[in-house]
């Protein structure tokens, strides 16, 4: 018999509904009516608000590895990744469906530890689980598609900014891409400590900005948002595509995780910061006579708001001023995760 096969198909979602149902009545105005057990999901939906719709695959070998990845961080951090969506368009987040492949060989224990970790940031973030899919796969794979709400014409997208505009980034950088170096060097999470294991579990259980998102999409201090999934380079390139301006970073200015110092050293750190990706954060932008009220809501939240350069002209490119003084297109420093070579 194989190991998974001692679990079976329908223990696995028995298990994952019992631990990822609410308590409570679904908050928002897309909640449940019926969830898991039919064919399909029914939500009760809300003149008043608009519909946000994301989904994100994680398959193994690209973004993880199991063998280093405990089931509940993995799980936990395959909803993180569409909470960060939802997050960079001001929204909240509701339900969402979950799709997994599991190969024949996967240890019951770990499958379940995997639902454990999806259901935990479920509730964490009061979004309900109202249905998926499994099946037999040559490698593991998870998927998520979440939705979520917004008010009409409150979402916050990539396309809002414009020359002038300040360019911010919550948090701090570099830490994941230290982690994930660690990884591959043959370090675990439980068999480190310090910054070392700070690194290490950026990586595999990243904080998706959901309340800051919101916050920023409600006070409608960010005119253009999106999410650092691949690293601080390549998702600026898209913003500023997007919003068909140029940007200026101060390298100086950028926020480095102290574990990414710790771990790589202040040189490699500040490369990690900018090309490094699954940080998680959140890059936006804002209008000039907003700097100061920006500020205030970081101190409100007590996360750091960090303005990191400027919206310039499409003309002028995007550029990093670095520490000599010397400006640089950003793609001469390197450029965060490509699935396909042409990729931007």
């Amino acid at each position: 018999m194989t190991r998974l096969a001692r679990l079976t198909e329908q223990g696995f979602i028995d298990r994952i509904a019992r631990l990822a149902r609410r308590a409570g009545p679904a908050r928002g105005g897309l909640g449940a009516v019926l969830g898991i057990g039919d064919d399909a999901a029914v939500l009760s939906p809300s003149g008043r608000l608009q519909s946000l719709l994301t989904t994100d695959l994680l398959a193994e070998g690209i973004h993880f590895r199991s063998a280093w990845a405990p089931g509940l961080l993995l799980g936990r951090k395959t909803l993180t990744a569409s909470l960060s969506d939802i997050a960079a368009m001001g929204g909240v987040p509701c339900s969402f469906v979950l799709s997994v492949g599991f190969p024949r060989r996967t240890d019951p224990a770990y499958a379940l530890q995997l639902a454990s970790g999806v259901a935990s940031q479920a509730r964490r973030f009061g979004v309900d689980l109202v249905g998926g899919d499994t099946c037999a796969a040559r490698s593991l794979f998870l998927n998520v598609a979440l939705l979520g709400l917004v008010e009409p014409g409150r979402e916050v997208r990539r396309s809002g900014a414009r020359s002038g505009d300040g360019l911010y980034v919550t948090g701090r950088l570099g830490a994941s891409a230290a982690g994930l170096r660690l990884l591959e060097a043959g370090e675990r999470l439980g068999r480190t400590s310090g910054a070392r294991a700070a690194a290490i579990r950026a990586h595999l259980d990243p904080e998706p900005r959901v309340i800051a998102g919101r916050l920023l999409g409600l006070t409608r201090l960010a005119a253009a948002m999106i999410d650092l999934s691949d690293g601080l380079a390549l998702d600026l390139t898209r913003l500023c595509a997007a919003s068909g301006a140029g940007a200026v970073v101060e390298q100086e200015a950028i926020p480095v995780a102290p574990q990414a110092v710790a771990v790589l050293g202040a040189r490699a750190a500040a490369r990690a910061a900018l090309t490094g990706g699954e940080d998680y954060e959140l890059l936006f932008t804002a209008r000039a006579e907003h700097h100061g009220h920006v500020r205030r809501l970081a101190r409100r939240m007590q996360l750091p708001l960090s303005r990191i350069g400027q919206i310039v002209a499409r003309r002028r490119g995007i550029v990093v001023l670095t520490r000599s003084g010397r400006y640089h297109p950003i793609g001469d420093l390197g450029t965060g995760f490509r699935h396909f070579p042409a990729d931007a």
